[in-house]
């Protein structure tokens, strides 16, 4: 399975690292004497059943190492663009797997606690759940207990909460398809009547209500979406371990000293 990793995004100017960090890409931070990228391109070297790698959203220049055949490309305007960019890169070379449902992980760089061994656990979930888009999900008790104060964002759902996890998997096939839906969402995140539209106001309140258990929210984002979307719920807290605010990046180096 063929790798993308999302490298995009720049720390604010008010963050003092800004200026310190080439180009202000917050992946580009040290964290237990490596990048965050390249702790990512790490856990990719270290996991099995991994094709090609690219990285989206550093310089070409960027010192990078991994065990696998590696590319390099900008980022475009937004993430699900630069994901689109990147399904393109792999198409020709997979032109014959992508009809027999090939998949690709995806990667966020700024979640440099994942492992290969939880890039394994996830690449097989995605392979036997043979959906067109594999997320991750994580319990709040799992999170909260590894990592206290992390403060991550939760879905309440009938059947517990869930926070949203740095690691995915989609079938190539639905690149096109998949990316424009996932675009309608990302550019409506902040507008419910939006979301409304695309997912059913029915659905929503009862997702806002907390009246949804995690089956019934797929089975309704599958209905109104005309893909196969299925959530795997990570046992690993470290794979929704991102680093977006300075307490999150203390906690990620915290772990890496107690990991050693």
């Amino acid at each position: 399975m063929d790798a993308i990793v999302l490298a995009g995004g720049r720390l604010p100017p008010e963050d003092p690292a800004s200026t310190t960090v080439p180009g202000g890409l917050k992946c580009l931070q040290q964290v237990g004497g490596r990048t965050m990228l390249q702790r990512s391109l790490d856990a990719l070297s270290e996991a099995h059943g991994i094709g090609c790698v690219i990285v989206v959203g550093v310089p070409p220049e960027t010192p990078l190492t991994c065990a696998h055949p590696l590319e390099v490309i900008p980022a475009e305007r937004d993430m699900i663009r630069s994901l689109q960019a990147a399904a393109a890169r792999l198409a020709p070379a997979m032109a014959d797997a992508r009809a027999d449902g090939a998949q690709a992980l995806v990667v966020s760089a700024d979640a440099p606690l994942v492992t290969g061994e939880m890039l394994d656990w996830m690449r097989e979930r995605a392979v036997e759940g043979g959906a067109d888009i594999t997320i991750t999900g994580v319990e709040r008790a799992v999170m909260e207990a590894r990592f206290p104060g992390s403060k991550r964002t939760y879905v309440r759902l009938r059947d517990g909460e869930l926070c949203g996890g740095d690691v995915a998997a989609f079938r190539l096939a639905m690149a096109d398809r998949g990316v424009a839906l996932a675009e309608r969402l990302v550019n409506a995140r902040k507008h419910p009547w939006q979301i409304a539209a695309i997912v059913g106001p029915g659905t929503l309140a009862s997702l806002m209500a907390g009246r949804l258990t995690l089956a019934q929210a797929l089975k309704a984002l599958d209905d109104r979406l005309d893909l196969k979307l299925d959530v795997v719920v990570s046992p690993y807290a470290e794979m929704a371990m991102d680093v977006d605010k300075p307490e999150q990046l203390a906690l990620v180096r915290a772990a890496l000293e107690a990991r050693g």
